[in-house]
């Protein structure tokens, strides 16, 4: 075998190795989509769990809603920016509650329209007195990362953005303890059309089974494509000897 087709044997085979295994690594980000997706339907189908202590651990909540109790403090809001909802930009509405402990949790709230998708005024969408608030338990950033929060422009109240939260910035701003998780508010029956709530999406899970079949098929490409372009090329070659023949014939 000549150096040239070594290196091009090498090559078709590195091709299709790394190809297969860019699909089955697709075909595993399928099953991790389909493990949230079966834990997001189990959380829903669950009874909500009524929390009163914020030291509760988020994964010992995560897998059913919860039910919390309290009052909104209004003074202190936070804005969570870059959030769409229906093709329309927007901002998602972050309101400490205050339980009947004295503790507080965040509660993303919802949706409102902003056009700069940054900047919203939260008093104009009040909700005062006591509050029952159903929602699904979420992370808050813990260290590494960090999201400055920047102060909205208004007169009566402190309102602060970020793209995400992150547990550093909040103690600069909230003037108490918070619990180290968020809940995101469900709709249900008592709950304002604003802002708008929504109940989480599934993770897409046909995209990563489109990627995987696109990688395979690659890999069979690479496979196959040398050995159809050989054939070709020689089916060619013949056709080419099948004419020159009746040629050297008639010059006799």
């Amino acid at each position: 075998m000549t150096l040239r087709r070594a290196l091009t044997v090498a090559f078709v085979l590195l091709g299709a190795a790394t190809c297969v295994r860019l699909g089955f690594w697709q075909i595993s980000r399928l099953h991790e989509k389909q493990h949230l997706n079966a834990q997001l339907r189990s959380a829903m189908a669950n009874p909500p769990r009524q929390i009163e202590a914020t030291e509760i651990p988020l994964d010992a909540i995560r897998d059913r809603p919860v039910e919390l109790h309290g009052w909104y403090d209004e003074r202190h809001q936070l804005l969570l920016t870059g959030r769409s909802h229906g093709g329309s930009p927007g901002v998602h509405i972050v309101t400490p509650l205050r339980l009947m402990s004295g503790r507080a949790v965040l509660v993303d709230r919802g949706w409102v329209y902003a056009g700069d998708a940054a900047t919203a005024l939260p008093q104009h969408w009040p909700e005062p007195g006591e509050r029952t608030v159903i929602g699904l338990a979420e992370p808050i950033h813990t260290g590494g990362l960090r999201f400055p929060l920047r102060r909205v422009p208004t007169d009566t109240i402190e309102v602060w953005s970020a793209r995400a939260l992150d547990s550093d910035s909040l103690r600069q701003r909230i003037p108490y303890a918070l619990a180290p998780w968020m809940v995101r508010q469900l709709p249900g029956e008592g709950v304002p059309a604003e802002p708008a709530r929504e109940v989480p999406k599934p993770y897409d899970e046909f995209t990563h089974i489109s990627y995987a079949i696109q990688w395979f098929l690659f890999a069979a490409i690479f496979l196959l494509g040398p050995s159809l372009v050989l054939r070709s090329r020689r089916r060619r070659d013949r056709g080419g000897a099948s004419e020159v023949e009746p040629e050297l014939y008639r010059s006799n």
